[in-house]
């Protein structure tokens, strides 16, 4: 909170180019928890001005939350979707690779749409799996900064490429780090 009249001020050019600072201050410190406020308030300056929507504090408790690898209950309308967006991004700065897993592929889709526009303009690539994907559409969405995902899709995806021959096969990245959407 501290941070947010700091990054309003900023132009939209120079708001971007705090990703790729927070990505060198990681490289330097292998660290996320010393750029978390950073990326946090970054993350809740381009939610604002991508889609209109100004992360809570009640939000900013829960993006900790799933960023300490815990669960975070929410109740339907108190904004899930946005809150993930702060973990995502902050883990996204690793360049290992997020994955949002949720129940099936409209809500995905329809997460990739909209908070892809944050991760947009904070410099990410955002993926999304379908079912009717080929394997190098899926290797390709997979090596995305972050990527949606429903959870059976993912797990058929790790089956298959468990059964893989060859490396050339494969299409999933090392797992690094994942929100799974509806958890219960």
């Amino acid at each position: 909170n501290h941070l947010e009249e700091d990054f309003k001020i900023l132009s939209d050019n120079d708001l971007r180019t705090q990703t790729l600072k927070l990505k060198k201050r990681y490289q330097e410190s292998k660290n996320l928890n010393s750029i978390m406020a950073q990326s946090f308030a970054l993350t809740r300056e381009a939610s604002v001005r991508t889609i209109g929507l100004r992360h809570f504090d009640v939000q900013l408790i829960g993006g900790l939350v799933l960023n300490d690898q815990k669960i975070a209950e929410m109740k339907t309308g108190e904004g899930k979707t946005l809150v993930a967006t702060l973990s995502a991004s902050l883990n996204a700065i690793t360049e290992k690779g997020v994955h949002i897993i949720t129940v099936n592929d409209y809500l995905a889709s329809r997460d990739q749409a909209s908070m892809g526009q944050i991760y947009k303009f904070l410099g990410f690539r955002t993926g999304l799996i379908q079912d009717d994907m080929s394997k190098l559409e899926r290797r390709k969405n997979y090596n995305s900064d972050i990527t949606y995902v429903t959870n059976y899709a993912v797990t058929f995806d790790f089956l298959y490429d468990n059964m893989a021959l060859n490396s050339s096969e494969v299409v999933l990245r090392p797992f690094h780090y994942c929100i799974i959407d509806e958890v219960d």
